[in-house]
């Protein structure tokens, strides 16, 4: 949910933008600095995780330098045949 948050403060960037690695451990940051935090404060600390969401914003994916392409089924190779018993 947080990442959502942070990712609406960002213009044109969806929470799959964001560093998930990076998003968790600022949340779990907060977790911990609430314990010993004021109640007063707590909205102000919430509010901040939203901000760090330009520092967690991953690069842009680079351009492919081989097109997609549907590789061929391998060639199959037609099966030895077994002799039949009666003729060994």
């Amino acid at each position: 949910y947080q990442m959502i948050r942070m990712a609406s403060t960002l213009k044109g960037y969806w929470p799959n933008q964001l560093s998930f690695r990076e998003s968790t451990a600022w949340v779990m940051k907060l977790l911990w600095t609430l314990e010993g935090a004021s109640p007063g404060r707590i909205p102000e600390l919430v509010k901040d995780v939203s901000s760090i969401a330009e520092m967690v914003r991953l690069p842009g994916r680079r351009e492919r330098s081989f097109p997609r392409v549907v590789k061929e089924s391998p060639y199959k190779y037609p099966t030895a045949r077994r002799k039949n018993a009666s003729q060994a």
